[in-house]
């Protein structure tokens, strides 16, 4: 049986693999050492700088009710950058069934909130159905319309300097 962390990694590794094909390569994916700030994934135009960060959760089954189910767990405020966006992907037989694309704004305002489970924070819980309409279903994609989303949102991003985390640093050449 995988263990969450296998189920993360292999939801990571299949969003890449969809963005990367379904962009037909016009965006380059980069993967942090450590996502202690909650990026699993960066992306930016091939040739540019990385613009968005991608927080990924990954459903391999549905609920009794037939919701795909992710959790997000937070020590403090959860985090919101227009450049910063939540990746839900459903897998069915090793593959991308479908996904949600949802900006942190929207993601913090729609999800569940709760007392972590964990100790201390907050719990943002994402309960969204595949086939029905829900308050989830604007963000909801097929596999092959990930990397035209994505790329669509790095479009928007004002012109400039990429955001800044604390703790890191970033060497242009």
């Amino acid at each position: 049986m995988l263990t969450a962390t296998q189920k993360g990694a292999a939801g990571e590794e299949l969003l890449a693999a969809c963005v990367t094909l379904s962009s037909d390569g016009e965006l380059e994916l980069y993967k942090p050492l450590s996502d202690d700030d909650h990026t699993d994934i960066s992306a930016g135009r091939r040739g540019k700088v990385p613009a968005l960060a991608i927080q990924v959760k990954a459903a391999f089954d549905l609920d009794p009710k037939g919701f795909a189910v992710a959790r997000m767990y937070f020590s403090g405020k959860p985090r919101e950058h227009p450049a910063f966006v939540y990746a839900v992907v459903y897998v069915v037989d090793a593959s991308v069934e479908t996904a949600w694309i949802v900006p942190s704004a929207d993601f913090n305002r729609l999800t569940y909130r709760g007392k972590s489970t964990r100790g201390k924070g907050i719990e943002l819980q994402f309960m969204a159905s595949p086939t029905r309409r829900d308050k989830w279903a604007p963000f909801r994609l097929p596999r092959l319309e990930l990397g035209p989303r994505l790329l669509a949102i790095v479009d928007s991003l004002p012109a400039g300097r990429p955001p800044r985390v604390a703790g890191a640093s970033l060497i242009l050449r």
